[in-house]
């Protein structure tokens, strides 16, 4: 049960990561995109009839700060997207199972050693017993916690999952030609 809840919660965290906030500052981007696209054109407005061009400008200039900002903040969370996507599949979810495999050793060592104990202090009243103890016995003293689950991670492991590209959402840039895909301004 614990190894479910602490995965999903790493599934939730990988999820939350690659998903749900570059899609938070995409939809956001694209906001900002409107609004400067909106202030270039009252700018544009305000020159071609010569008044309030410096408010038009400043709305205009602000907004364009504020659309680079956000430029910028969404290549770097791509950039922290993609990296927590490697080490998620690099080394995460590989010593995870990992030490799912060592308890599961761990479980099957202390089990071993009741079972001899059981062994040795159960009595022996008839031939019959004697026999089913030799056999509890054998059995015991073959079990190889090392070699329980030395298959444990090839069995486990999740296939080869292909993992999504974690890219620059290039439509964002359709309705701004002074921007580049993946660079700080």
């Amino acid at each position: 049960k614990s190894y479910v809840g602490v995965h999903q919660q790493i599934e939730a965290e990988m999820f939350k990561v690659t998903k749900t906030e570059l899609e938070k500052l995409k939809s956001s981007y694209r906001q900002l995109i409107k609004e400067v696209n909106s202030a270039k054109e009252k700018y544009k407005e305000a020159l071609s009839k010569g008044k309030e061009t410096e408010k038009a400008k400043d709305r205009y200039d602000k907004a364009t700060m504020k659309l680079h900002m956000l430029h910028n903040q969404y290549v770097l969370a791509l950039k922290g997207a993609q990296l927590h996507q490697h080490q998620y599949y690099d080394a995460t979810l590989p010593l995870f199972l990992e030490s799912l495999q060592k308890m599961q050793e761990e479980m099957i060592k202390g089990l071993k050693g009741i079972l001899e104990e059981y062994s040795q202090i159960t009595s022996l009243v008839t031939e019959e017993l004697v026999n089913v103890h030799k056999e509890i016995q054998i059995s015991v003293e073959q079990l190889d916690p090392g070699s329980e689950y030395s298959s444990f991670i090839e069995t486990h492991r999740t296939s080869d999952i292909e993992q999504q590209e974690i890219e620059f959402d290039t439509s964002l840039l359709e309705e701004n030609e002074n921007l580049q895909a993946n660079e700080i301004m």
